[in-house]
């Protein structure tokens, strides 16, 4: 296996291929290549030190989906009459976990670039290169490797890949689904929201037709998937393969003490004590804090927290006041769950907060393009006693009494 070999197999590389085949050694170069792919998606926010899902989650999501696609494509392809059936299942693990270097394009920092609405954009647009990069290189793998038509590897593959990706999208589209009423979805989330719904129609659509087409078109393997294990030289590969690692590990060092700082102050305000929670996030600045993430704790939970601003003293630090005022503005306007006398205390107590939740409700009722969410919360924010326009004005609703 030659040094450059990892590289030439992510253009579909013949030889390249063959090689990697013939290594019975390859696993570990794909294995170092996970890794680093699991940093590349998680560095900015995950502490690499303390959360073993970056790199446990990949390597048992990769063996359950190749699995998967393996048993799919074995019988098809009749695997088992032209060599060893469970060899050539460790070659095509070996091949799936050496497509790792296409999740390099996540570690893009795009969130730092643009605005949350645009590098959601982006990230949704990586997943799909992504995704059908590793489709691509699987099916030119197996062509090689097995002697089939391109096309009847393809649909091969296709059909379990879509299914899986329609299963994960069914299953996050009902995770950011809101079930209770009156509340609205962040931007953003509404976003992944309408590309996992897409993404799930799209790849219901793709397996069905795959698998129409898996009868149409025929083949049968001529050769194994793997090749006598020749090429034992791997050890300029495993070099390059550790140095894509290391290179992403120093790119995470920046990033790694303002993750612990974010989850030391999730965690004392989790825990309730604000006071402690305010002491820890008064001795550090903004900037010793993800830059592109909520400062904890995030409007997306429950119950925005008020206390805190409670606890923290006037004379402390604008910017924490500030952030934490703008969250609480934020949590408020996904979800309001209050009733008339805890908004006229949050008026009393927290002046502030109420002025930004009265100019996001006017914000959001001079939008024409409002959903049945949005239009569920204006009413529970005029059932408050606080209705943003006049009730003469036309199309305003009428206060409640």
């Amino acid at each position: 296996m030659r040094f450059y070999d990892p590289l030439l197999f992510l253009a579909g590389h013949r030889g390249a291929i063959e090689r990697i085949a013939a290594t019975r050694r390859a696993w570990v170069i794909g294995a170092i290549l996970v890794l680093s792919a699991g940093i590349a998606r998680n560095y900015d926010h995950l502490d690499l030190l303390r959360e073993p899902e970056w790199f446990i989650g990949p390597f048992v999501a990769s063996a359950v989906s190749i699995v998967f696609i393996y048993l799919c494509i074995a019988g098809r392809l009749k695997l088992d009459a032209v060599g060893n059936y469970h060899r050539q299942w460790g070659t095509f693990l070996t091949l799936a976990w050496m497509t790792a270097p296409c999740a390099w394009l996540y570690g893009i920092p795009v969130e730092s670039m643009t605005d949350i609405i645009t590098a959601t954009k982006w990230n949704i647009a990586f997943l799909a290169v992504v995704s059908i990069w590793r489709v691509a290189l699987m099916t030119r793998a197996v062509a090689v490797l097995t002697g089939v038509k391109a096309r009847r590897a393809l649909v091969l593959i296709l059909a379990p890949a879509a299914f899986e990706m329609m299963v994960g999208s069914v299953s996050k589209s009902m995770s950011l689904v809101q079930i209770m009423g009156g509340v609205r979805l962040p931007p953003h989330t509404e976003l992944l929201q309408q590309a996992s719904n897409f993404a799930a129609e799209a790849s219901f659509w793709v397996f069905v037709i795959a698998v129409f087409a898996c009868w149409r078109i025929k083949g049968v393997a001529v050769t194994p998937l793997d090749r006598p294990g020749t090429m034992i030289g791997t050890r300029p590969a495993i070099a390059l393969a550790v140095a894509s690692l290391a290179a992403w590990a120093l790119a995470a060092l920046p990033f790694h003490g303002k993750i612990v700082n974010r989850d030391r102050l999730d965690e004392l305000v989790r825990d309730k004590k604000f006071a402690e929670a305010v002491a820890f996030a008064s001795s550090k600045t903004r900037a010793d804090f993800p830059p592109d993430h909520y400062l904890p704790p995030s409007p997306a939970r429950r119950n925005f927290p008020l206390g805190l601003l409670d606890a923290l003293a006037l004379d402390g630090p604008g910017w924490l006041r500030e952030e934490w005022t703008d969250n609480a503005v934020e949590a408020f306007s996904l979800r309001l769950g209050m009733t008339r006398e805890t908004w006229e205390e949050l008026l009393e107590s927290h002046p502030a907060v109420a002025a930004g939740v009265k100019a996001r409700a006017e914000e959001l009722r001079a939008r024409p393009d409002r959903n049945m969410d949005d239009s569920a919360w204006l009413r529970s924010f005029d059932r408050l006693g606080e209705p943003v326009t006049s009730p003469d004005e036309p199309g305003s609703p009428k206060p409640p009494g």
